[in-house]
């Protein structure tokens, strides 16, 4: 196992029935909650790397750690920052079929791939949702990508009101759910 830096184990989690979990692999929880390989299939959420396996439970700590690099869909230095995600317990990848994230990319050398596993860079890289909730009179909306607007000018051979334009930047900003319909 590569390893930059790394947490205290975060905690200890029931091996589920039929898994085998080897020190250095990513650690990923089952629907159940139960302690498997990562591995790109559905509903798995990734905690961590296993630094511990005792009998019938891992513990799984955080941090930055290497792994290999996918041949198919291979990480480069220009991924850093980006999103890596799961190929298998000891692989990651620049995607994979069911988004599941590994964490966030800090480096890449040679055949290694160094990412940042902590719980927010595991979150970060699995926050594929760009559908957020549109503003209400009583809650905002989130940030989200809007439509362009052209700016706001009263002068020149085609001159629309500014009254007009800013009812038209409103608009767009209702129609995207940035701010609450009146």
């Amino acid at each position: 196992m590569n390893r930059i830096n790394h947490s205290s184990p975060l905690a200890r989690y029931e091996i589920a029935s039929g898994s085998t979990i080897g020190y250095g692999e990513i650690v990923a929880l089952n629907g159940s909650g139960k302690a498997v390989p990562a591995a790109d299939t559905e509903g798995l959420r990734v905690i961590g790397v296993a630094v511990r396996v005792d009998g019938g439970e891992v513990e799984a700590a955080s941090g930055i750690f290497g792994f290999a690099n996918d041949t198919t869909h291979a990480l480069t230095r220009a991924d850093r920052g980006k999103a890596a995600f799961v190929k298998d317990s000891t692989t990651v990848a620049s995607e994979n079929s069911n988004g599941i994230a590994a964490g966030i990319v800090v480096d890449v050398d040679g055949g290694t791939v160094y990412i940042d596993l902590s719980p927010a860079a595991v979150a970060a890289a699995g926050d594929s949702d760009t559908t957020y909730g549109a503003a209400t009179g009583s809650a905002l909306g989130l940030v989200k990508q809007a439509a362009a607007v052209a700016d706001c000018t009263a002068a020149g051979d085609n001159a629309v009101s500014v009254e007009t334009q800013l009812n038209a930047l409103l608009a767009a900003l209702r129609t995207a759910g940035i701010i609450a319909a009146e």
